[in-house]
């Protein structure tokens, strides 16, 4: 149904995200940049288990005033990703046709994060879709604590949610002070039911748990590459 559903996935409810921020080159398009790329080979010796570009509807902080979308894919575990990026950098040059370069442009700087849902899913994950995100502290809660407080997201919006624990890049932060929480749903339509529910039944906070969050992020997701999916 959702992000993590798709087979190469499905495995285990831990995975690993590396994610680069973009923009669309001049006389192109969002869409442009989703046909090449999913025009392209994703060869399995190299390819991660899960490719979606995260198109920025309204970002919070200054994303937008930069870029355009995440380029986000997804491995196995870390040991995928090494194996998987490494076989990446030892292939052979050269190319035919439209290449990703000659549609968009991505920043120098790579985030990579432990990604773990709060529950397991099946099924397979949709080719347009929206999601949410989220910064949160963990006021001295732990990891376990966010991944509750992401249970309870799913449970009121119906939806899939994963708590994201950054390893590596970015800005500069204390370790185990915050964490990210995404929220993937099926449809543009079921977000706009979540939402509307949400509004007219507000969801009573948990007090026992100090995570807090701020303002979020809304995204339209391009599935781009789904191993088995």
């Amino acid at each position: 149904m959702i992000l993590g559903s798709s087979s190469a996935l499905a495995q285990t409810n831990v995975v690993v995200n590396r994610s680069r921020a973009c923009s669309i080159n001049p006389g192109y398009s969002m869409a442009d940049v989703v046909a090449t790329a999913r025009s392209f080979d994703w060869p399995e010796e190299t390819a991660p288990g899960v490719v979606v570009f995260q198109e920025a509807v309204a970002a919070a902080g200054t994303f937008q005033n930069d870029y355009d979308f995440l380029f986000s894919a997804y491995y196995l575990s870390y040991t995928d990703m090494v194996e998987k990026r490494g076989a990446f950098r030892r292939r052979s040059g050269g190319r035919t046709g439209l290449g990703f370069s000659d549609v968009a442009t991505c920043s120098d700087g790579v985030r990579i994060s432990s990604v773990r849902f709060a529950s397991p899913r099946t099924g397979p994950i949709p080719s347009v879709s929206l999601s949410a995100s989220t910064a949160c502290q963990l006021n001295g809660a732990t990891v376990a604590d966010a991944v509750d407080l992401a249970s309870s997201f799913e449970q009121s919006l119906e939806a899939r949610a994963a708590v994201v624990s950054r390893t590596f890049g970015g800005p500069r932060f204390q370790m185990n002070s915050g964490v990210g929480i995404r929220i993937f749903f099926p449809s543009a339509a079921d977000f706009g039911a979540a939402l509307d529910r949400v509004q007219q039944n507000t969801p009573t906070p948990n007090q026992e748990n100090p995570v807090s969050c701020s303002n979020g992020s809304l995204w339209v997701t391009h599935l781009i590459h789904a191993r088995n999916n």
